[in-house]
């Protein structure tokens, strides 16, 4: 027996229709009270862009899975299918990117702009430097021969680990900023188009940065100034 048709499939294509492409998959499912990965399912079999939700042409980057990088417009036709990617892909990356297919390209550049951050959040605890005794020693090499044994070792001073955490620490940041000020372009770019939530969190953002950025680089030259004598 077939399975019946979900009714809310097609009341999810009819409120994307009426928002000319703006509602995003998540804001539909919320309305619905239907699960976000059904409405992704739906609006990529169903070909809702191709059916006209979203008009030909709209420059609505950040709402539909038809446009790329820019607003650019790219049939979906030209996607590999499932077919190809699985004959040369382990089946957790195709699934990763049959998500990401519906996915707008705003959101997926914030995602990474989140992940970014708790990278930066994360590398504090691992390259901090507790004082000037903070040394690490590292074996590099170890040798047998028939009556000797011979081992190398790689010291790490506390300043040769300051140095190297400064300079890992300012690229993660300026990637960072980078990924922020490409966001904030994008928004501006399609303000009628983009959502509330989309426009807000990036300004929240920005003034938590602005905030923490200061503190954050006094806080690593505390870490030389104030280290035990």
């Amino acid at each position: 027996m077939a399975r019946k048709r979900n009714p809310n499939r097609d009341l999810a294509y009819e409120l994307f229709k009426n928002s000319k492409g703006k509602l995003t998959c998540k804001a539909i499912a919320e309305q619905l009270n239907e699960k976000e990965s059904n409405i992704k399912l739906w609006r990529r079999e169903d070909k809702w862009i191709n059916k006209g939700g979203a008009p030909k042409g709209n420059k609505n980057a950040l709402g539909n899975v038809g446009q790329l990088k820019h607003g650019i417009y790219c049939d979906e036709s030209r996607f590999r299918d499932n077919k190809f990617l699985s004959k040369y892909l382990p089946r957790s990356m195709v699934n990763v990117i049959e998500e990401l297919k519906s996915e707008n390209p705003l959101d997926m550049l914030w995602s990474n702009i989140l992940i970014q951050q708790a990278k930066i959040l994360n590398m504090q605890k691992i390259i901090h430097v507790k004082s000037k005794n903070d040394i690490t020693k590292v074996k590099t090499k170890e040798a047998y021969g028939e009556a000797s044994h011979t081992e190398e070792w790689e010291y790490q001073f506390a300043w040769d680990k300051e140095n190297a955490a400064v300079t890992v620490l300012s690229k993660a940041m300026q990637t960072l900023f980078n990924m922020i000020k490409q966001y904030d372009e994008m928004v501006h770019k399609n303000w009628e188009l983009v959502t509330e939530e989309q426009k807000l969190r990036i300004e929240v953002l920005k003034e938590k940065l602005n905030k923490d950025d200061t503190s954050g680089i006094n806080n690593r030259v505390q870490i030389v100034d104030d280290i035990d004598d």
